[in-house]
C-alpha cells in the first residue's frame, strides 16, 4: 500500500510509524505545494529517518483527478492508496477517484496533530473486507458451474457493454441511459473503495470452463446492512444465473457473516427480479419510497436468517413468541451450522411493551436439557445503542414487530464498525506509563519480608491484572464489553499474551508478571500499533 502525505500536515512523531510502514514493504510519498517544493532541501532533516519513496506536486495530482486520469504508477485498485491531507478539495477528489483518506476535516477518518497516527491507520486498514471466491458446486443440471469472483480492472469493457443496453437500464434503479463509458471505471473504483471501508462486497458473475479467469456476465453486490442487488447482461438473462448467484451470496451472508436479514428491492415492473427474490425465500413487504436516479416506489423484500432448533427448544420459544407483549425476540449464543451452543446456555433477549414489561420475569428456563437464559427489557431500551449490547450481533431474529429489531441490530453493526474514539498520543502514553509505573512497584516480596508487604505486593499485582483487560481494549481501539470478551479474543488472536496473562493471574509471581509485561510491550510498542492489512488475508471476510 502507499501513503500520500501532504507536507503541511507533517508531524515529527510520525517518523517511527512511517519507518514501521516501510519495513513492512509499504511506500509513502510526500505531497508538495509549489511553494514547499522550493524549500524542500531545507527541510530534509524532518524525514531523514524515513525518507519518502517519491515526491508529488499537489497541483499535478489535482489536475490528474479532474481530467479523470490515474497517477502513472498507481496500482489497478486505487483503494490501496491513502491520502493524508488538510485540503477539502484534494480529499473530495481522492474519494471520487477511489482512494482512502485521512485528515483533520472531511476525510474517511480524522487524523490531527494530537492523534496517534499508527492507531488511526490501524482503524482504517482494519475496516477492509476481503471479497471471497464463491464457487457453485458442479451439478449435472448445469452446463457449467457459476463462479462469483472479485471485480477486476479488466471487467470495465464488459460493464460498459452490458450497461449500455437500454433493456437493462430500463428495469434498474442506478444505471443511466445513455451509459457514459467513464461510469464503468467510476463504479469499479467505488466498489473497491466500498470493500476497503468495510461497506460491502461485489462480485462478477462468471461461467469459466476451466481454471481461467472468465469474463463478467453480470454483477451481484451485498451491502453491510444485508441489502442485496444484482444485474445480469441481457444476453445471459432468463437462464437462472441471478437465482444461482443470489443463493451463493445468501449462504455467505448467513453462514459466514451471520447477518440478521437480507433485503432487496425492484421496480414494480421488473417481475423477473421479484421471481428471483421469491425463489431465494424472501417475503414481499409491499411498496416503499426509493431515491435513486429519480424518486420512485419499489417493491421491498426481506428474508431473516433462520436456524434449525430442537423440538423442545421450539416448544419453549413458542410461549414467548406468541406473547403479544413481546415486540422483539433475539436468540443468540447459537451457531449458524449446529444450532444451540453446547456446554453453556443460549440467551433469549426479549423487548416488551412498557405495560407488559415485568422485571421479575424468570431469568432462566430449561426444558428437556435445553437451557435458555431469558433477559427482558422494556421496548424503550431497544434504541439504546451501547457497547454492552454488541453481544446481540450474530443473533437470530425470532420476532420483529415493525422491523424494530433489525434496525437495532444494524445500529449495533455500525457501532462496532466505527469503534470507540481512539486514544490520542498523550492518552496512550499515559496508559502505557501507568502500566510501567505499576510494574516498577515492588512485587511479591523476597523470602523474609513481612506479611504486610506480601499482601500489599499481591494487591498491587491484582490491581494491575484486573485493570489490564480494559486497558488492552483501549490500546487496541476495541469497545470494552467486559473481561471475558477480551480474554476470548486474546485466546484466538494472541495465544502467547493470553497464556502469559493466565499464568500471571494464577501464580501471582514476579517472574510471571515480568513475562506478561514483555508480551504487552511486544503487542503495544510505544511508537505505533502493529499494522493490519486485511486486504491480503483471504480467510478474513469481516473485520470488527
Amino acid at each position: 500500500m502507499e501513503l500520500l502525505i501532504e507536507r503541511v500536515l507533517w508531524q515529527p512523531h510520525w517518523a517511527p510509524v512511517l519507518q514501521a510502514w516501510q519495513r513492512q514493504g509499504h511506500r509513502w510519498r510526500l505531497l508538495l505545494s509549489k511553494e514547499a517544493e522550493s524549500h524542500l532541501a531545507e527541510e530534509e532533516d524532518l524525514w531523514s529517518a524515513c525518507q519518502p519513496d517519491g515526491l508529488l506536486l499537489a497541483t499535478s495530482l489535482l489536475a490528474a483527478w479532474l481530467d479523470g486520469d490515474l497517477i502513472a504508477d498507481v496500482q489497478a485498485d486505487p483503494s490501496r492508496q491513502i491520502l493524508i491531507s488538510a485540503s477539502v478539495s484534494l480529499l473530495t477528489l481522492a474519494k471520487e477517484s477511489g482512494l482512502l483518506t485521512l485528515g483533520p476535516l472531511g476525510a474517511d477518518l480524522v487524523l490531527t496533530a494530537d492523534d496517534d497516527m499508527g492507531a488511526v491507520l490501524n482503524r482504517l486498514l482494519a475496516r477492509r473486507v476481503s471479497v471471497p471466491l464463491l464457487r457453485e458446486p458442479t451439478l449435472a443440471s448445469f452446463s457449467s458451474a457459476l463462479v462469483l469472483r472479485p471485480l477486476l480492472a479488466d471487467d470495465e469493457a464488459q460493464v460498459v457493454r452490458y450497461c449500455s443496453d437500454e433493456a437493462l437500464s430500463r428495469y434498474t434503479l442506478n444505471i443511466p441511459h445513455p451509459y457514459p463509458p467513464e461510469c464503468a471505471r467510476d463504479w469499479l473504483v467505488g466498489s473497491w473503495r466500498k470493500a476497503a471501508l468495510g461497506l460491502g462486497w461485489s462480485w462478477a458473475l462468471t461461467l469459466p470452463q476451466e481454471d481461467e479467469v472468465a469474463p463478467l456476465v453480470g454483477v451481484i453486490s451485498l451491502h453491510w446492512n444485508g441489502d442485496l442487488a444484482w444485474w445480469v447482461g441481457v444476453p445471459w438473462q432468463n437462464q437462472g444465473l441471478a437465482t444461482r448467484a443470489a443463493q451463493r451470496v445468501k449462504s455467505f451472508a448467513f453462514d459466514t457473516l451471520q447477518l440478521p436479514a437480507l433485503t432487496a428491492c425492484h421496480m414494480p415492473g421488473n417481475l423477473a427480479s421479484g421471481r428471483v427474490m421469491a425463489k431465494l425465500g424472501m417475503h414481499s413487504r409491499g411498496l416503499r419510497g426509493q431515491t435513486a436516479r429519480q424518486p420512485c416506489e419499489v417493491s421491498y423484500w426481506r428474508l431473516d436468517r433462520a436456524i434449525s432448533l430442537p423440538e423442545p427448544v421450539t416448544r419453549q420459544l413458542a410461549h414467548w413468541l406468541a406473547d403479544e407483549r413481546v415486540a422483539v425476540a433475539i436468540l443468540h449464543g447459537v451457531d449458524a451450522q449446529v444450532g444451540l451452543g453446547h456446554g453453556h446456555p443460549s440467551q433469549l433477549t426479549l423487548y416488551l411493551d412498557e405495560q407488559g414489561h415485568d422485571p421479575d420475569l424468570p431469568g432462566v428456563a430449561a426444558d428437556d436439557g435445553a437451557r435458555l437464559d431469558i433477559i427482558c427489557y422494556p421496548l424503550s431500551e431497544l434504541d439504546l445503542t451501547e457497547p454492552e449490547r454488541l453481544h446481540l450481533l450474530g443473533g437470530v431474529l425470532l420476532k420483529d414487530r415493525d422491523e424494530q429489531g433489525l434496525a437495532c441490530l444494524l445500529q449495533l453493526t455500525s457501532l462496532r464498525r466505527h469503534g470507540p474514539v481512539l486514544l490520542t498520543r498523550a492518552q496512550r502514553q499515559q496508559r502505557l506509563g501507568w502500566i510501567g509505573k505499576m510494574a516498577r512497584r515492588p512485587g511479591l516480596p523476597a523470602t523474609g519480608a513481612s506479611a504486610g508487604d506480601s499482601v500489599a505486593g499481591r494487591y498491587r499485582q491484582l490491581w494491575l491484572l484486573v485493570e489490564l483487560p480494559a486497558l488492552i481494549d483501549e490500546l487496541a481501539g476495541h469497545w470494552h464489553q467486559g473481561p471475558e470478551f477480551v480474554l476470548a479474543r486474546l485466546e484466538q488472536e494472541d495465544a502467547a499474551l493470553f497464556a502469559a496473562y493466565g499464568e500471571a493471574i494464577t501464580t501471582l509471581t514476579p517472574t510471571a508478571l515480568l513475562g506478561l509485561l514483555r508480551q504487552l510491550a511486544a503487542r503495544f510498542p510505544e511508537s505505533t500499533l502493529p499494522f493490519l492489512d486485511k486486504g491480503a488475508q483471504a480467510d478474513r471476510h469481516f473485520v470488527e
